[in-house]
């Protein structure tokens, strides 16, 4: 059996845990959203609250329900939370327009987008069939209808519907293309390759649906290369192809029956992992990666994937003993792996070998700004070694002369040195530069704290706050506000 590698390195960026929340709202201007890591989000609407000049600044667990709003002030509110990414305050906003309006279609059909994209797809389904009770006829419901059946591994129904919508003179590519995706996940090669070459000489093809459907070609096409490969083979390319379209639900389904006739397939394993992975099924994900782990325990890529899964349960001790094996073993790009592995021995309160690594990555990559500020933190508020803080944010400027983020991390490291007056210059230089960093801001009137200039502080953490509501900056500056006005 060939070893299907090309999968886990093509898909290894997509686990590397962001920058964390508290690193964020220290250093960074603007980050509501996060990565995949951030399940929970703050969010105030134009208006919701005014900020005072005196009284205490609302904190997030503060902000007021806001009653009486009408079906069109509830219906606004919903989509300015999901334009910003905040779905489940959004939904809870278009529930209220639903009840508000329960006879028009425009809630329901908000609560069904939003619903799918937050991954309930009991609810969307819900959504959608009432929808489809008050207009039979709604296409784009019943195109997501079909969506939620692949969502909930119902494919049979999901089929049935696609032939429904086509014998009804549906014409859509994307349905065609769901079609196809079907037909293959079911073994019928012949029908899926078909529909598929007819999508592929429509010169109107949507970009991004052709490159899929030429990921799944090429599976075909590397299949028909290994000439007499067995028909496992090709299932395993399909099942990394429907993995690299993110066709998780389909993927576990082939794999799965792949595994039932051979349990000894190694990379079928962790192809299936990976799929439970991405799923956020990190229990399966990890009784499948322990399977290939037990066929070639000394794999590294099963070995950095066992690392992830661990450090996604919590299980920090495990996943820092796997991800070392996968370092070890030669795992490539080893700097994935050193990333996590800083990160992971931060959060074990293993500071100083979290920074030595940080610095590592430094003298090898220095082409993002952001790589400077863990390190640049964990000498400040862990390790109370502000001089080497110093150190690090002035190879920042020497690396990044022009960005203002450079000056704050300067002036943030000056400030623990006690090094006020130089440390106030380059706060006040970042800020010239991007007045709306809120992170340098926040700095700045720390700083004032620091000397006891209340009022300098007031007005810092005021401005932080008002550049960042809806963010962790802004939520740590009224936090400091508040503490400061009952000093």
């Amino acid at each position: 059996m060939k070893k299907i590698t090309a999968i886990v390195i093509a898909v290894i960026l997509a686990f590397v845990i962001a920058m964390g929340d508290q690193i964020i709202r220290l250093s960074l201007s603007d980050n509501p959203l996060g990565l995949n890591s951030i399940k929970s989000f703050f969010g105030f609407d134009d208006g919701a609250i005014t900020l005072p000049t005196k009284p205490s600044l609302p904190t997030i667990s503060e902000k007021p329900e806001e009653v009486n709003l009408t079906y069109d002030e509830r219906i606004k509110k919903g989509d300015y939370y999901a334009e910003r990414g905040f779905l489940t305050y959004a939904t809870n906003e278009y529930v209220k327009a639903a009840n508000l309006e329960p006879t028009r279609l425009d809630p329901f059909r908000k609560l069904l987008k939003t619903n799918f994209d937050l991954g309930d797809y009991s609810k969307a389904k819900k959504n959608a069939e009432k929808i489809l009770e008050m207009q039979s006829d709604d296409y784009q419901t019943q195109y997501y209808l079909v969506k939620i059946h692949i969502k909930q591994n119902d494919f049979t129904k999901a089929d049935l519907l696609i032939d429904q919508l086509v014998a009804a003179g549906a014409v859509d590519n994307h349905l065609n293309y769901l079609k196809a995706l079907l037909q293959i996940t079911f073994g019928k090669h012949d029908e899926g390759k078909v529909l598929l070459n007819a999508l592929v000489k429509d010169i109107e093809l949507n970009v991004d649906l052709a490159a899929d459907i030429q990921k799944v070609m090429s599976a075909y096409q590397e299949f028909e290369f290994a000439k007499a490969a067995e028909d496992l083979y090709l299932a395993e390319l399909l099942s990394r192809s429907l993995n690299q379209i993110e066709e998780y639900e389909m993927s576990i389904y082939k794999l799965k029956n792949i595994l039932r006739t051979r349990t000894d397939l190694r990379d079928a394993w962790i192809l299936l992992g990976f799929a439970y992975l991405n799923l956020d099924n990190y229990l399966f994900a990890l009784t499948s990666f322990e399977h290939a782990y037990e066929i070639d325990p000394e794999w590294p890529s099963t070995q950095y994937f066992l690392g992830i899964t661990y450090s996604e349960l919590r299980q920090t001790d495990d996943a820092i003993v796997y991800l070392n094996y996968a370092l070890e073993n030669g795992f490539e790009p080893a700097i994935v792996v050193q990333h996590k592995l800083a990160d992971l021995y931060l959060d074990n309160k293993e500071y100083d070998k979290s920074v030595s690594i940080y610095e590592s990555l430094l003298e090898s990559n220095q082409q993002d700004i952001n790589s400077f500020v863990r390190p640049i933190w964990i000498y400040l508020d862990f390790l109370q070694e502000p001089s080497k803080a110093v150190k690090l944010a002035e190879l920042a400027v020497i690396a990044f002369p022009e960005d203002p983020m450079a000056y704050n991390l300067l002036g943030w490291s000056q400030s623990g040195t006690g090094n006020y007056i130089e440390a106030e210059k380059n706060l006040k230089k970042a800020i010239a530069s991007d007045d709306q960093l809120a992170a340098a801001h926040y700095n700045l009137g720390k700083l004032y704290e620091d000397q006891e200039e209340d009022e300098k502080a007031l007005k810092s953490y005021q401005d932080a706050y008002s550049l960042d509501q809806n963010g962790s900056i802004g939520n740590l500056a009224a936090k400091r506000y508040n503490a400061l006005l009952i000093k």
